[in-house]
């Protein structure tokens, strides 16, 4: 059975470690521990705050990221949750409609 992870509140940096997790070949991305084809699924981003921290607040505005994960590692999983808290510059662009929903 699939499995939803929550990560809690995330940072560019885990975002960016998630790509370190894989290697990149012609015919696709492969885990760097066991050598399994990773698959993808869809992170659920809740966009709260910074000024507001550590409460979690913001616009009720979630954004998708692609989650890559090993399904021999990391097992099945359905989706992933987290929240981001971002400084007032990047809430204005959301809100606008400036940044990509």
């Amino acid at each position: 059975m699939a499995s939803v992870i929550e990560f809690g509140q995330i940072t560019v940096a885990i975002i960016n470690s998630w790509r370190r997790k894989y290697e990149e070949r012609e015919d696709g991305c492969y885990c760097k521990v066991c050598g399994s084809r990773i698959q993808q699924t869809t992170c659920y981003v809740s966009i709260h705050l910074k000024a507001f921290e550590p409460a979690h607040v913001g616009s009720g505005r979630v954004i998708k990221v692609n989650f890559p994960y090993c399904p021999e590692c990391d097992g099945e999983i359905d989706h992933a949750t987290a929240c981001f808290h971002a400084g007032e510059e990047v809430q204005v662009m959301i809100e606008s409609g400036a940044a990509e929903k």
